[in-house]
């Protein structure tokens, strides 16, 4: 199944967007993959081969259009040196355990105020309504070939791979009312974001064409990967310090740190981003 146009990349932000974006040749089920850690009996993760988008590829997935819905549309930039700075200053790189990052910025009381009000600036710009709160600091260790899981039981956690967020109740025909969220890459390597560029009404409409029974949020994921597997997913790098804003209820992906030595650490804030 060939890239079709949906949700596109704002690309006015970066030089160097096409490079952070390459495409391989589809998904696997998990369970024919038999991983170290545990997964969903129904996950699906991308196979390995990747490659540079072409021409074509890169024209259908990236838009300059900086009034597009915040349905369909993912945007990619970097956080004002400013904040950049104040961020390094809490020296996050010398954590020796994922439990250690928070301490960070309760032992920082000054900077961490510092950061509180210089990220709001920020997320001002990116929110005309300035509708948006804190959603958590994600922690995830590096060499991860997926950083979603459940905590499901005292120290028992699940992987999820490909999905969508599930941030309010909806269908896949109302999804697209839900918000979106930012997430800011403040560690000092690249993490990457897995997507599909489809939207949940697109995936819904390409799974009736095979599949008569009831398509929920809760399948879609799962049948859209069973009927295409050859669908391809893109994998988007963020470098340090820069963010992306996605609409995560209306779009199947993941993170992954794979290729990475050192923890990845994001500050992720929901509500309406509508300014990329």
């Amino acid at each position: 199944m060939s890239l079709k146009k949906g949700i596109k990349v704002d690309d006015r932000h970066l030089n160097s967007m096409r490079d952070q974006i390459s495409i391989n040749t589809g998904v696997v089920a998990v369970k024919s993959m038999h991983p170290e850690i545990d997964y969903y009996d129904n996950a699906y993760l991308p196979d390995a081969n990747w490659r540079s988008l072409t021409d074509v590829e890169y024209k259908t997935i990236s838009t300059a259009d900086a009034d597009r819905k915040i349905f369909n549309t993912l945007g990619v930039g970097t956080i004002p040196a400013h904040l950049k700075t104040l961020f390094q200053k809490l020296s996050l790189e010398t954590c020796t355990s994922l439990f250690d990052v928070p301490g960070k910025f309760q032992e920082n009381e000054m900077l961490t105020k510092e950061i509180n009000k210089a990220i709001n600036t920020f997320l001002d710009e990116k929110s005309l309504s300035r509708n948006y709160k804190f959603h958590r600091i994600a922690r995830s260790l590096p060499g991860m070939q997926s950083t979603t899981f459940h905590h499901i039981g005292q120290n028992v956690f699940k992987y999820t791979g490909l999905h969508i967020d599930k941030s309010i109740h909806f269908t896949p025909h109302t999804a697209y009312k839900s918000g979106n969220r930012i997430s800011i890459n403040i560690s000092e390597e690249s993490r990457y974001l897995y997507f599909i560029n489809l939207t949940l009404r697109q995936i819904y409409a390409e799974i009736k064409k095979k599949y008569p029974e009831k398509i929920t949020s809760e399948n879609i994921v799962e049948q859209f990967f069973k009927l295409y597997p050859s669908y391809p997913v893109l994998k988007l790098e963020i470098k340090p310090y820069q963010y992306y804003i996605a609409p995560t209820d209306n779009f199947i992906h993941d993170g992954t740190t794979l290729g990475n030595k050192g923890f990845d650490i994001t500050m992720v804030y929901t509500g309406v981003f509508d300014k990329y």
